[in-house]
């Protein structure tokens, strides 16, 4: 899949649509794959507090090479196999350095409340540069979507939006295991990638102690400890992740929704939801 740098090399794709009659909360703003030497006539430099006020995320990874990323007062080399996390306006700078010789990096930049938000929770958990492996499926997807674009089959909003959401999920599933950190137990991972899965059915505790391999006990002190919450407060979090994706995106009734996310019974369903939101399913849905 990598070798479609080699095929449709150094291009910029930002896709254009017509107006549209309503929003979608996540998108794809642009992709492109780029290099910069000691040798470029022009200087590459970005300022995060120069680009304008709209929010978005960009995640740009190195395939040889090595940037530069100033970000909270410390710079990083993103150097090749890593990538950078920066959102958009916020005080950092990403640059080329003369003395670096070489950077060459695929980028992809979305937006959308949804994704901004999973996108500053993920970085403060892994941080601002990460390690990937070029067989990940964050870099696996960015290599598709930069194809798509290339080959010019991308020309609705709605497989925009779809791509800009499918690639953040591959970065939360990658990213989110902990490829960067050693210390995060294989066993959260499991339990992570079972609750998503199954994140429509009645997940008990036993279920997932069960998965980890410990007692219930033992289980829920250890996914504490390294969750930094109950292991019901997870699901339930879960369960109101999907809620309000489904209620932005989907024109599905109340009581199909809290069936897709697990609750047979649509009153309790919209007592967790008031409880996490601060107003009812019907009353979120028509705010937004």
């Amino acid at each position: 899949m990598l070798d479609v740098f080699k095929e449709y090399p150094y291009r910029g794709q930002a896709p254009i649509f017509p107006a549209r009659a309503f929003h979608l909360h996540s998108m794809l703003i642009n992709c492109g794959h780029q290099a910069v030497s000691s040798d470029s006539t022009y200087s590459y430099s970005f300022d995060g507090m120069k680009r304008g006020r709209r929010e978005m995320f960009i995640w740009q990874y190195t395939l040889a090479g090595c940037g530069r990323f100033r970000f909270e007062g410390e710079e990083y080399k993103v150097e090749q196999g890593k990538a950078m996390l920066a959102m958009i306006p916020e005080d950092h700078c990403y640059y080329f350095s003369p003395e670096d010789k070489y950077w060459e990096f695929v980028f992809v930049t979305v937006n959308g409340s949804e994704l901004i938000r999973l996108w500053r929770e993920l970085r403060k958990m892994i941080g601002p540069v990460v390690k990937i492996s070029t067989e990940s499926k964050c870099v696996l997807k960015a290599a598709e979507i930069y194809k798509y674009c290339c080959e010019g089959k991308l020309q609705t909003p709605y497989d925009a939006s779809l791509m800009a959401y499918d690639f953040t999920m591959c970065a939360l599933q990658d990213l989110g295991k902990g490829e960067s950190g050693e210390n995060r137990p294989e066993f959260i991972t499991r339990v992570t990638e079972y609750c998503m899965e199954h994140i429509g059915e009645d997940i008990t505790i036993n279920d997932l102690a069960e998965i980890s391999g410990y007692s219930r006990y033992h289980f829920s002190r250890m996914f504490h400890k390294y969750q930094g919450i109950t292991p019901m407060a997870f699901i339930s979090d879960l369960k109101m992740r999907l809620a309000v994706r489904l209620l932005q995106t989907e024109r599905l009734s109340i009581k199909e929704i809290a069936e897709k996310c697990g609750f047979m019974d649509v009153s309790y369903f919209c007592k967790v939801f008031s409880n996490s939101q601060g107003v009812s399913p019907a009353r979120f849905r028509n705010q937004k």
